[in-house]
C-alpha cells in the first residue's frame, strides 16, 4: 500500500509542474509581446522628437550633428573616425614657418 501511494504521489508531482508551466509560458509570451510593442512605440516617439529637434536647427548645425554621428558610429565599430582616403588626400595644410634672421 505504501509503495502504491508513493508511486501515485510521484506521478502527481511529475505531471503537475507541466500543467503549471504551460500556463506560465503562455503568460510570459503575452507579456513579452506587450513589452515589445511598448518598446517599439517608445522608439517611434524618440525618433519623432529627434526629427523635430533637427528641423529647428540651422543647416550648418544639422551637418555638424550628422558628421559627429557618423564619426561616433565608426568609433563604435573600432574604426578611425575618418575614412582612410580623407586622411590621405584631404589633410589640412600645415602653417609655413617663417625663418627668422
Amino acid at each position: 500500500m505504501k509503495r502504491l501511494f508513493f508511486i501515485h504521489l510521484m506521478c502527481i508531482f511529475i505531471v503537475f509542474p507541466e500543467i503549471a508551466f504551460s500556463q506560465d509560458v503562455k503568460e510570459r509570451k503575452a507579456v513579452d509581446e506587450i513589452n515589445k510593442k511598448k518598446q517599439q512605440s517608445q522608439e517611434e516617439v524618440e525618433k519623432e522628437l529627434i526629427k523635430g529637434h533637427l528641423k529647428i536647427q540651422q543647416k550648418a548645425t544639422r551637418k555638424r550633428i550628422k558628421r559627429s554621428l557618423r564619426e561616433a558610429e565608426r568609433r563604435k565599430k573600432g574604426k578611425p573616425p575618418y575614412p582612410w582616403w580623407d586622411r590621405w588626400f584631404n589633410r589640412k595644410q600645415q602653417k609655413k614657418r617663417r625663418k627668422r634672421l
